[in-house]
């Protein structure tokens, strides 16, 4: 028996190999398209996040009681790191190096980021804040800076900088490895596509227990929500999964057919049962993962289908395209125009609908005003066309300064601005 299972195991392996790595074929694959409904889906998700951070500005006690108020918010940034995910993945381009890649996440997160951590940094100095005249202050502030505050344990530096920009640090370490996680996703079987999926889910819930068995045996609340919550690594296998169910759309694998109405009641449905049902650390993630991940292909069927949408209409995308405005700039002004007006005397509810239009006001002056100049300065590399004068096809008169006159299309095409989805016009 031993010499039989000693040559059993070597053909077990390779067999399992096969199953999981075979290629697919090209011609399976389908071609990018623009995908509007999601980058719709991506206000639904902003607004969850100001929804659940003005419940906490009229509701400050539901911070210890973590209604489903609260989980929304926490589903909606789940909703963001498996957007994120889908969409890289959908509209990465074959060739593109990776250099080339990080220069155009960059130039879409970093710009408004650091405007905003500017501001946030200049009005504690200004007010006299603890955390910037002490230099762990300064130090974790910093750290916000270059997005890297979540990886250690505490409050002075999760908090640190613009509040919200902690999922901005999960959503560079994932930018990070993407060029990596790429090639090895699509070099993945269709069933290897399923497995890794099934894998990335069961990771998920798996990390609740590793928690409450490991780092916050006690059950301690600050441990498990740092751990569960803002590691960027125990964030991972979220966008992970959104990458493995956008190469499964590209290469046809049938997921159950679930509109995108069901798909979100099954969100709002999980928010609202198992609330009452599983411990707190199951709903920072796995509890809402697959409802969110049929919600996500859902949604992005309707475009590659061409069902109609309404996420696809025109205002619901120009709000999606500014939803990372809103995202980083909701806080910074909800915060104080509410502080402002109820202490003049306005009630909470009268005072948050009141500040929500400076808010609007607010994202769409950074996005237009920072965001969209950068992304068009910096997102495409640079390029031009050498040709020697008297040599290229227009002969003497054909070149200046060493560009082709022919080229100068090919060039404005290249410094298009880019899609929601970080595409250029011209792709």
């Amino acid at each position: 028996m031993g010499p039989f299972f000693r040559s059993l195991l070597p053909r077990a392996v390779a067999l399992l190999g096969r199953v999981l790595l075979e290629p697919v074929p090209a011609a399976r694959c389908s071609r990018a398209v623009r995908l509007p409904s999601l980058t719709g889906l991506r206000f639904a998700a902003a607004g969850g996040v100001v929804y659940t951070h003005c419940m906490l500005a009229l509701d400050p006690h539901l911070v210890r009681t973590l209604g489903p108020e609260v989980w929304v918010g926490g589903c909606s940034v789940s909703l963001f790191f498996i957007l994120s995910g889908y969409v890289l993945t959908h509209s990465a381009r074959p060739c593109e190096r990776a250099r080339d890649f990080w220069r155009r996440r960059a130039a879409k997160i970093l710009p408004n980021h650091v405007v905003t951590w500017v501001v946030v940094v200049v009005v504690l100095a200004c007010a006299g804040a603890v955390s910037t005249r002490t230099g762990v202050g300064v130090f974790a502030h910093l750290s916000s800076l270059f997005l890297v505050n979540t990886w250690v344990p505490s409050h002075t530096f999760v908090s640190a900088g613009n509040p919200v920009s902690w999922s901005l640090a999960a959503e560079g370490f994932f930018y990070l490895l993407f060029p990596v996680l790429r090639p090895r996703v699509e070099r993945l079987s269709r069933r290897g596509l399923l497995v890794g999926a099934g894998v990335a889910v069961a990771v998920v819930w798996a990390l609740p227990v590793l928690c409450a068995a490991v780092v916050s045996p006690d059950g301690s609340f600050f441990p498990e929500y740092w751990f569960l919550y803002m590691l960027p690594l125990c964030r991972l296998p979220e966008f992970v999964l959104g990458m493995l169910v956008a190469r499964m759309s590209q290469v046809g694998v049938r997921l159950p057919r679930v509109g995108a109405l069901p798909a979100a009641l099954g969100v709002v449905s999980t928010l609202i049962m198992y609330d009452s049902v599983l411990p707190d650390r199951f709903m920072y993630a796995a509890a809402t993962v697959l409802p969110l991940v049929l919600l996500v292909h859902a949604v992005a069927q309707l475009d590659l289908r061409e069902k109609p949408s309404l996420l696809r209409a025109r205002p619901v995308v120009f709000l999606g395209e500014i939803s990372y405005a809103i995202y980083l700039v909701h806080f910074l002004v909800l915060g104080p125009l509410f502080l402002a007006l109820t202490y003049c005397g306005w009630s909470g509810p009268v005072s948050v609908l009141c500040a929500m239009p400076f808010v609007f006001v607010a994202s769409w002056a950074l996005y237009a005003g920072v965001e969209r100049p950068c992304m068009r300065r910096w997102s495409v590399r640079r390029a031009s066309v050498d040709v020697p004068v008297g040599r290229g096809p227009l002969g003497s008169g054909g070149a200046r300064n060493g560009t082709a006159r022919g080229d100068a299309p090919v060039l404005r095409m290249l410094r298009r601005p880019p899609d929601s989805s970080g595409r250029t016009t011209a792709d």
